[in-house]
């Protein structure tokens, strides 16, 4: 049996055809639409001129952790004398004399520098480190304690001083120190050159606090400077008891729990601006508790045009014994870059 094939009528067949490519249209238009959304509910990027206010469009925030080296390497060789190199500073604090020791490994061989630094000063009684001496408060990014097991070449070292009653506030005399020895754990003696420290009147049986030895990352050449302005979206305004209104940025937070917030970046400069490979890092913190370190979610972005802005999603964990009323958040990105883009809000607990 033949098959009949249905003829059309005259002039159909360009407009079934016309039919079939608007549909076909149709559907590549509908893919590109899906595909786009798909893209800005991955990423959540959007970039903005004059920086926006606003909390939607803003980069995920994600939990990544800086990577800031090993906590407890195999002990290396004790470092030697040759190994260092040792840079000392000092002022006056109320009639007490603060300072420190930065030393570096410029040798290209890890070696240990752990516990208390034997220092000497002619004539000076020292006392190590005890409870009370002299602290820095905790860097998030710079490498654990337990890293000085073995010193990598070119990290540095922090050993803090405290003084005491170091002026008594009486007639001036001419009083200094011109050498602060360290005596290296490997052998060797490393100056300190000389240190000329404010001129007083000593009294009697005077005490030096010396820290231990603490890796610490010292901040980064004007180079290093980035061409961000941070800021924080700020919720609705706050008043104080009494009827005084909070004008900077202020937020609603909970203790014990996570906050979300938003920061907004802003590109200072007359130049596009990019991230490069690696995603800088951030710290974060409330109130007076230990600064939290993040990795910033940075691969979504591209350029950022001069003025243009980029949103990113925060959270920070407001801890339980926070104190006060109004915390202040502050956030710091790229802490030890030359004056590192930092951003600061108010809290209102509740």
């Amino acid at each position: 049996m033949s098959s009949s094939v249905p003829v059309l009528p005259l002039g159909l067949d360009p407009l079934i055809a016309e039919a079939k490519q608007r549909a076909r249209r149709r559907r590549r238009l509908l893919v590109a639409a899906v595909a786009l959304l798909a893209l800005g509910l991955t990423f959540g990027v959007e970039v903005t001129s004059g920086g926006s206010t606003g909390s939607s469009g803003a980069v995920p925030w994600l939990p990544t952790k800086p990577n800031v080296g090993p906590s407890n390497p195999p002990l290396a060789a004790p470092c030697t004398a040759s190994q260092l190199r040792a840079t000392l500073f000092v002022q006056g604090a109320a009639g007490n004399l603060a300072g420190g020791i930065q030393l570096m490994n410029r040798s290209s061989a890890v070696c240990a520098l752990v516990g208390l630094p034997k220092l000497s000063l002619p004539g000076w009684r020292i006392t190590r480190w005890h409870q009370g001496g002299a602290s820095m408060r905790h860097d998030p990014l710079a490498p654990p304690i337990g890293s000085l097991r073995a010193l990598s070449p070119h990290e540095h070292v922090l050993v803090q001083l405290w003084i005491p009653g170091y002026c008594q506030m009486l007639p001036a005399a001419n009083s200094r120190v011109t050498k602060l020895v360290l005596t290296a754990p490997g052998g060797g003696r490393v100056g300190l050159g000389r240190a000329t420290f404010p001129s007083c009147n000593l009294p009697a049986g005077l005490t030096v606090q010396a820290a231990r030895f603490t890796p610490f990352v010292p901040q980064g050449k004007p180079s290093s400077a980035l061409p961000l302005k941070a800021s924080i979206v700020s919720g609705p305004p706050l008043v104080a008891p009494g009827g005084k209104r909070i004008v900077s940025s202020t937020l609603v937070a909970h203790a014990g729990s996570w906050l979300s917030f938003t920061v907004v970046l802003r590109n200072t400069s007359k130049h596009v601006f990019r991230f490069g490979r690696t995603c800088p890092a951030y710290t974060e913190g409330v109130g007076a508790t230990e600064n939290q370190a993040y990795v910033l979610n940075c691969h979504a972005v591209g350029a950022i045009a001069a003025g243009q802005s980029v949103r990113f999603a925060m959270r920070v964990h407001v801890r339980r014994n926070v104190t006060g009323p109004y915390p202040a958040l502050g956030w710091t990105l790229a802490p030890h870059s030359f004056n590192a883009p930092q951003a600061m809000a108010t809290l209102q607990l509740r």
